[in-house]
């Protein structure tokens, strides 16, 4: 069974997270002008975030300074900003340099003059292209949300013209054309297929069911968390199957609450100090990802709500509670996309 969907003209569009590294607030206004003039023309969005929930960054080259053992130092463009140090051949997610860049045998894959208005579009377009297979997942699930759609028995392929974007599937995940077009998206067909029909390609780029679900979640602006959870006691099932550095600090926080006395939305608005509006938006995720219950049977019993057993980071933890001055550092590689390439 094959279905086309009717898409409204006002579909969602992707977003994607841009960090800033060793800009001023000038230098920054700037990129966002020209980060808010492309929204207006493509069927996507841009917007600025912290370096440790962003999915690409740009750095200053002109505050580069080269280290050895191939580690690079970026020093802050704003008073309370911090070093960071950074080795690109462990960095998995792009970035882009400004020149003057003045580091002897390096040779970033992405270079931009921050005063040419066509030289950022340039790279931003470059980036586009890089993080496509994370703009296909985000219409993913926003047509498994939209939609109701149960995947506990049912693969779907998701083809455009004949070609297959991407397989989903609950067993074994989510896998995306590398050159997918995004704003091709919203004329895919959706061809439920049976349960066995799951195996992804192996040149495709592959995601997990939660991390799918998660990064959705964390960037739309539909209210994804069902309206009895804004009333009953909620429990936690599990902490989230996710890598660190996807989960954001309010959501850890929670994770925490939740994990050691149960509540109401309006009682975690009030422990955590977050408006009730931020609580239910990063319950929403929690809930994406099955972390969170309202119904008691479904909890477990109590445990340690921070066993990180499963989680990994990208960053020290050590560096992230340092003081402003102190100098952060990227260490490890962690994201599962690679360039899309034509295989």
């Amino acid at each position: 069974m094959s279905t086309r969907p009717a898409r409204p003209s006002n579909a969602e569009r992707p977003v994607l997270r841009l960090g800033l590294a060793g800009f001023s607030n000038a230098e920054q206004s700037l990129l966002n002008v020209a980060l808010a003039s492309r929204a207006a023309r493509y069927q996507m969005n841009w917007q600025l975030s912290s370096l440790g929930d962003a999915d690409a960054w740009c750095v200053n080259g002109s505050r580069v300074q080269g280290l050895p053992d191939g580690i690079l130092r970026i020093t802050p463009g704003l008073p309370s900003g911090r070093s960071i140090r950074i080795n690109p051949a462990e960095i998995d997610w792009p970035v882009a340099f400004s020149t003057p860049l003045h580091v002897p045998d390096f040779s970033p894959a992405y270079l931009f003059q921050p005063q040419s208005p066509a030289s950022i579009a340039s790279v931003l377009t470059q980036l586009e292209g890089w993080l496509r297979p994370l703009m296909v997942q985000f219409h993913l699930a926003s047509y498994i949300v939209e939609k109701n759609l149960d995947l506990r028995s049912t693969v779907f392929h998701v083809s455009v013209n004949g070609k297959l974007y991407a397989l989903v599937s609950r067993r074994t995940g989510i896998g995306v054309w590398p050159i997918a077009d995004p704003a091709e998206m919203p004329n895919a067909v959706w061809s439920a297929r049976p349960g066995m029909a799951d195996t992804i390609p192996h040149h495709y780029i592959r995601t997990d069911f939660s991390q799918l679900m998660w990064q959705y979640a964390t960037r739309t602006s539909r209210d994804c968390l069902p309206p009895h959870y804004r009333s009953r006691r909620i429990f936690l099932r599990r902490s989230p199957r996710l890598p660190m550095r996807l989960l954001n600090d309010p959501s850890l926080m929670l994770v925490s609450e939740l994990g050691a006395t149960p509540g109401t939305l309006k009682e975690l608005a009030q422990r955590t100090g977050m408006a009730e509006a931020i609580v239910a938006r990063h319950l929403a995720a929690l809930y994406m990802v099955g972390s969170i219950t309202a119904d008691p049977k479904r909890a477990p019993a109590p445990r340690s709500a921070m066993d990180t057993s499963e989680w990994s980071s990208a960053f020290d933890s050590t560096d992230l509670s340092s003081p402003a001055g102190a100098e952060l550092t990227v260490k490890l590689t962690l994201a599962n996309m690679r360039p899309p390439s034509d295989v």
